[in-house]
């Protein structure tokens, strides 16, 4: 439930968002999140203590810390959470 709201916040951003192609970027985080979310299910399966949402919403916030007092704080946001889910580093979950 928590991605779900991450995902709804990410995507009010990218009304603010002006040089990144918005369909292009929906599509791609996606994908990206589909498939880290179908890695995360292949390592860690129902297994107690491993929570898909804390992991990639910690490294989410680590990644976009440095965005704060960008001019393009949106552009930055959306490009950071990409990124995170399009690397899918499961070793801190």
């Amino acid at each position: 439930m928590r991605s779900i709201l991450i995902i709804a916040m990410v995507i009010g951003w990218i009304a603010q968002a002006g040089a990144i192609d918005r369909n292009k970027w929906i599509e791609q985080t996606a994908r990206a999140s589909k498939a880290c979310l179908a890695k995360f299910r292949q390592k860690f399966g129902e297994a107690k203590g491993h929570n898909y949402a804390d992991c990639v919403t910690d490294q989410n916030n680590r990644a976009v810390d440095t965005c704060t007092g960008n001019s393009e704080f949106a552009n930055c946001v959306l490009e950071r959470t990409l990124r995170v889910l399009e690397v899918c580093d499961l070793s801190g979950c």
